[in-house]
């Protein structure tokens, strides 16, 4: 199950405009009714904890973000929550009592919450609108190709580390962002991977590796619209005891 959160608060102080906070809120559909969350003038931005969530982010501001009407959207997943801690181990959640599962999520939420906001400063201080999509799943690469689908996205931008690089050339590894580009969801959105400040060319190895897809082929794929019905799969109701 995947819940989705799509909301920051900005507060005005000392005449100028700072992120104070990142708030969670269950939601469902496609957007929050506030933004539009598709179209061609968005760009997504995976982001977690390794450095190169930043340096992603610094490369879509920097090369993607063309006018100021553009729109970024990071990107989070979180693992789902099947236990929960105390003094003598752990428990599972259904076993655990409402005030324990609640005292959890809630340090959860904060240690989510001082993530992102590193990654939205980043964003204030280049004068980017922003907003954030949180998703928990245990898959991330399944997550985010789900969201490809769910809200039409055209731009994604992933960062990898350099460790996974050079293997992800050759798409031979299981990174987040070979797992992506191996999949449908590559051929209805447009994947940069950037690896310390640079892209890196996954795509003409994605395509040696399958040699039934021409490149003809692949680019009408690109160009075919989306099951409008495709998404309804996708929307969540909010679990208890969030």
């Amino acid at each position: 199950m995947q819940r989705r959160s799509n909301e920051i608060e900005e507060e005005e102080e000392d005449g100028r405009r700072g992120l104070e906070s990142v708030r969670e809120s269950q939601l469902e559909g496609r957007s929050s009714g506030t933004v539009s969350m598709n179209g061609e003038d968005c760009v997504y931005v995976g982001v977690g904890k390794g450095d190169s969530s930043m340096e992603a982010l610094r490369w879509a501001i920097d090369n993607l973000m063309t006018s100021s009407s553009t729109l970024l959207f990071l990107i989070h997943v979180f693992p789902e929550t099947r236990f929960i801690p105390y003094p003598l181990g752990r428990l599972t959640r259904e076993k655990a009592s409402q005030e324990q599962v609640e005292s959890f999520m809630s340090q959860e939420r904060e240690k989510r919450r001082t993530l992102l906001l590193k990654f939205l400063h980043a964003c204030s201080a280049s004068k980017v609108q922003v907003e954030t999509i949180l998703v928990e799943s245990d898959s991330v690469a399944k997550a985010v190709q789900d969201l490809i689908t769910i809200l039409n996205i055209k731009k994604l931008v992933l960062g990898i580390d350099k460790s996974y690089a050079r293997k992800a050339t050759t798409m031979k590894g299981n990174s987040v962002p070979e797992l992506i580009m191996r999949s449908s969801a590559a051929d209805v959105c447009e994947v940069k991977v950037i690896c310390q400040g640079k892209e890196i060319n996954m795509e003409q190895a994605t395509m040696a590796s399958s040699p039934a897809k021409s490149p003809i082929a692949h680019r009408q794929n690109k160009d075919q619209p989306l099951d409008p019905f495709a998404c309804i799969c996708f929307i969540s109701k909010p679990k208890t005891n969030r």
